[in-house]
């Protein structure tokens, strides 16, 4: 029987003093070899098993790690005595796969046995196998149904076709049903139907007689028990969770309590108050019946079953007994009788899964994006990945993994490349001996990359020590993954830094990267000068600890590991995440992770020039998140400043610091909170209400403390009026990046966009930095290999322009887009309430109900403003252009810019002409 959490963790324990840079389970003294194990008690057997399994299994679904046992009986040896049978059994049950050595080595050092553990992967379990490993290592699934005239306990791999299943019964009872889907639910009806036939007189009688035979046998919906008198109690406590499950899990049935499996009537012997007790045992059931819902409607969905109690009488019609039948109803959805046997680690200690997150764990997918297949590429599925990898896409038309490893990661034949060379320049200047100690370090290595960082453990999501000069990851044939951090002064505190990372690294590369081969991460630390203040006891020396051929990068999987690398640097939470229900992750640019890994340990006040759709919000939120990461802040002190709410609110939900208004920001004191600030959309930013650029300067320059970082956002294509920013003249904006690569936007929609800018540059009307702005333009491009859809429309009545909107919205609906991919934008407030009733008139008969946006992920279609939907997007944007008023001539394009770079794939800008031609502007 499994150990409960609390007991488990009393008994397996993670080794804090480690030298190991990865999770290592310690779990006692633990006896090995055949011979030695076959002369322990049977419990002792069970116990130890019940210890070493959950300790591997929860390893296996956490990235791997190190479980490590003191040998119990002396004089064993690995190589001879091996682990003994029960164990070698047990293993192939938890890996469903019969060579232990494909995720478990063994080695034996001096009084201990250590087991390396690889992470699970959802593989198929061989090549001529076309089905796929759960998605998460399991002992056993906790499931029951009926299979023939028996109870079965699914298998893990039982489970999931199981739940495939169900998955598809609710959802065609859920839906409209084809007639073949109202045929199945019929059949099942009229299963139950003939079995009601048979037992209904029974059923709904009161009593039987003692010896008879029943005239119906034990099938799939018909189960006999009859147990002794002494462990009656006992015995159906320990069967009703399991008979009540598995019934409801088929096609439901009786459970007969009192017959034998000859169908003769038993019964049991109880009185009053033991009768009582049976009832009570068998509504309690209930509550310990997990429901794991795959219909819609699962808090109204419940397991429904009813017992009845029978007298029994003897020949001389004297009560003998009673016998108890149960009768369960078959279930939509899935009745777990317990926790599937499934652990992990969890804040450092194991826990075991419950029913319905392993249930969630188990039916995991990609998520359905195929309405933006035209957008996004799967570059790394779930399908045959760790349990905790996430799905990762990038956009369509930009560099795929290949092309990224290319140029951030380019290996050679027969050479070592160092990379980044910009990061590189400025090491080897800043730090004199830095080259000439990392080429004698790497003299034998004839073929790989090194990537240096000044923080990796940032990299990684851990925060800096101001005590390394830098860190430099090797990734070359012949051995595995080592992390040089180069320091002044070692110490123990730093060897620790270097083991964490290491850890940290490696839990990366396969929980979010996923890479699924043998992985260590060796740590290894160096003085500049060489061996200065060197001390040998800290020398780690960690790579013989592990087996000798743990880890080594071959030909085969040094790609693979150059992929999960460049995901781990460059993913982000998806934007759409919340839109479609499912997490996954996307990929920055090279442009977008190059200005953050370039200026990021250098540059605490930065000006980001940004084209529109180049991602300035997303590379706005990273750079949140690192400092984060690197100071240790809490969310409080990490502000974040744009013009409008919906934007706010959108960063906001990402819960990761302060979201204000530029008005807020005024209005309210920060000091002696805030250290850091992000200013996005700061070309549309005014000085009207007070000066909100000196203010963030003072917040982020106290004398009292080291400056905080203060880096601004812009774009001054896309400003929207003619006011004064309160930024200071383009010519005092230094240090300036700039970001040139438009990912949002569809290759039509850009060409169009790349038009106005141009004539914007060419012919300003505003004060801009026309000379920078140049230069962003001539360096331009668009990553999109998607053309997309772009169209300019004149009309003159807004009556036409609704039915006009209202038309392709039901076009696109057909098409197999929702809703939530719509935003229709009007010029400004009074104009969206002059379109609100006709266009909400027009929109209704395709069961549209457009609304005002609150947040910025609204599960509804948006209609809206220009200004307040500025930093946001969809997939399909109208703009309803009107004749704008004199005092806005100036900007007209630059608001077209900004209007018609929220558009990822389809673009309608229509022009409300009321007589004026102001078309004329936009077709220019």
């Amino acid at each position: 029987m499994a150990l409960e959490d609390d007991e488990l963790q009393q008994l397996v324990w993670a080794d804090a003093a480690t030298k190991y840079p990865e999770a290592v389970l310690c779990v006692g003294k633990i006896c090995f070899g055949e011979k030695a194990r076959k002369k322990m008690p049977k419990n002792s057997k069970q116990d130890q098993k019940y210890i070493l399994v959950p300790a591997v299994c929860a390893l296996l679904n956490s990235g791997g790690g190190v479980v490590k046992a003191e040998i119990e009986n002396e004089n064993y040896n690995l190589q001879r005595d091996e682990i003994g049978l029960d164990l070698q059994d047990i293993f192939r049950s938890l890996l469903l796969f019969p060579d232990l050595t494909k995720y478990l080595d063994f080695e034996q050092q001096d009084n201990n046995l250590l087991i390396f553990v690889k992470t699970w992967n959802s593989e198929k379990t061989s090549s001529t196998s076309s089905s796929a490993k759960p998605r998460i290592c399991s002992l056993s699934s906790g499931l029951y149904t009926r299979s023939g005239a028996s109870l079965s306990h699914m298998t893990p791999t039982e489970a999931l076709f199981f739940f495939e299943e169900k998955k598809n019964k609710a959802r065609g009872e859920l839906s409209a049903g084809t007639p073949a889907k109202k045929n199945k639910t019929v059949a099942v009806e009229e299963d139950m139907h003939i079995v009601n036939n048979t037992v209904a007189e029974l059923f709904n009688g009161d009593q039987l007689q003692h010896g008879e035979t029943l005239n119906f046998t034990e099938s799939g919906n018909v189960e006999f028990k009859h147990f002794a008198t002494e462990n009656f109690f006992t015995r159906v406590k320990e069967i009703l969770p399991q008979y009540i499950s598995g019934f409801a899990n088929a096609c439901g049935g009786y459970l007969w309590i009192g017959v034998d499996d000859n169908r003769v009537v038993q019964g049991f012997k109880s009185d009053d108050k033991g009768l009582e007790k049976l009832r009570n045992l068998i509504d309690s059931v209930r509550e310990k019946l997990t429901i794991f819902h795959f219909c819609k409607s699962g808090c109204e969905h419940q397991i429904k079953y009813e017992p009845r109690i029978f007298k029994v009488y003897n020949e001389a019609a004297e009560h003998y007994g009673y016998v108890c039948v149960v009768k369960v109803e078959p279930f939509t959805c899935v009745v777990f009788s317990e926790d599937p046997q499934s652990w992990l680690m969890d804040g450092g200690a194991i826990r075991r899964l419950k029913a319905n997150e392993w249930a969630e764990w188990m039916i995991s997918a990609d998520p359905d994006l195929s309405e933006f297949s035209e957008t996004f590429k799967l570059e790394l599925s779930v399908t045959g990945g760790p349990p905790f990898a996430k799905p990762v896409y990038s956009h369509q038309g930009l560099d795929n993994l290949d092309d990224l490893c290319e140029q951030l990661f380019p290996v050679k034949s027969h050479s070592l490349i160092y990379t980044p060379e910009k990061l590189l320049e400025d090491l080897f200047q800043e730090h004199q001996g830095l080259k000439s100690l990392m080429d004698e370090q790497l003299k034998d290595v004839s073929e790989g990359v090194v990537v240096f960082s000044r923080s990796w453990a940032v990299e990684v999501g851990l925060p800096e020590n101001q005590g390394i000069i830098c860190d430099a990851l090797l990734v070359a044939k012949g051995r595995p993954p080592i992390l040089y951090t180069v320091c002044k002064h070692i110490s123990e505190d730093l060897f620790h830094y270097s083991r964490r990372t290491a850890w940290r690294l490696k839990e990366r590369l396969v929980n979010t990267g996923g890479y699924t081969h043998k992985l260590c991460v060796i740590p290894k630390l160096l003085t500049l000068p060489p061996g200065f203040n060197y001390r040998e006891e800290w020398d780690l020396n960690v790579q013989k600890l592990y087996p000798q051929n743990y880890g080594l990068i071959n030909s085969v999987n040094l790609r693979s590991l150059l992929h999960s690398l460049i995901i781990v640097l460059l993913n982000f939470k998806s934007f759409l995440s919340d839109s479609v229900g499912f997490e996954f992750l996307n990929l920055l640019t090279i442009e977008q992770y190059q200005l953050l890994s370039e200026n990021l340990h250098k540059t605490k006040k930065l000006y980001v020039y940004g084209l529109p759709g180049t991602g300035k919000t997303v590379v706005a939120l990273k750079v949140i998140e690192k400092i984060r990461i690197m100071f240790e802040c809490q969310q409080q002190e990490v502000l974040y400043i744009c013009e409008n709410q919906p934007l706010r609110d959108f960063v906001r939900r990402k819960n990761i610091c302060q979201a204000v208004t530029r008005v807020a920001f005024l209005k309210n004191s920060y000091r002696d909170v805030v250290k850091h600030i992000i200013i996005d959309e700061a070309q549309n930013f005014r000085d009207e209400d007070g000066n909100w650029y000196q203010k963030a300067l003072d917040l982020t320059s106290s004398e009292l403390s080291e400056p905080g970082f203060l880096w601004i956002f812009l774009d001054y294509l896309q400003t929207t009026h003619c006011f004064s920013t309160g930024l200071p003249e383009p010519r005092q904006h230094d240090p300036v990046e700039m970001l040139t690569k438009v990912v949002r936007n569809a290759n039509s929609i850009y060409c169009y966009l790349k038009k106005i800018m141009e004539e914007i540059v060419e012919n300003p009307t505003i004060g801009i930095p026309q000379a920078r702005l140049q230069r962003l333009l001539d360096t331009a491009t668009c990553a999109h290999g998607v053309k997309g859809y772009f169209e300019i429309v004149d009309m003159e009545d807004r009556n036409e322009i609704a039915k006009y909107v209202a038309k392709h919205c039901h076009k696109y609906l057909r098409s197999g887009y929702s809703e939530k991919d719509i935003a229709i934008l009007c010029y400004n407030s009074e104009e969206v309430m002059a379109y609100s009733g006709i266009l909400r008139k027009e929109l209704r008969k395709s069961n549209i109900l457009p609304r005002k946006m609150d947040g910025g992920l609204e599960e509804y279609a948006i209609l809206d403003s220009f200004r307040r939907f500025s930093g946001l997007e969809r997939m399909i944007v109208f703009a309803i252009i009107p004749y704008p008023p004199p005092t806005q001539r100036d900007v007209l394009k630059n608001v077209l810019v900004s209007v018609v770079s929220r558009a990822n794939l389809n673009m309608h800008l229509v022009c409300e002409q009321l007589g004026h031609g102001n078309s004329s502007l936009l077709h220019q």
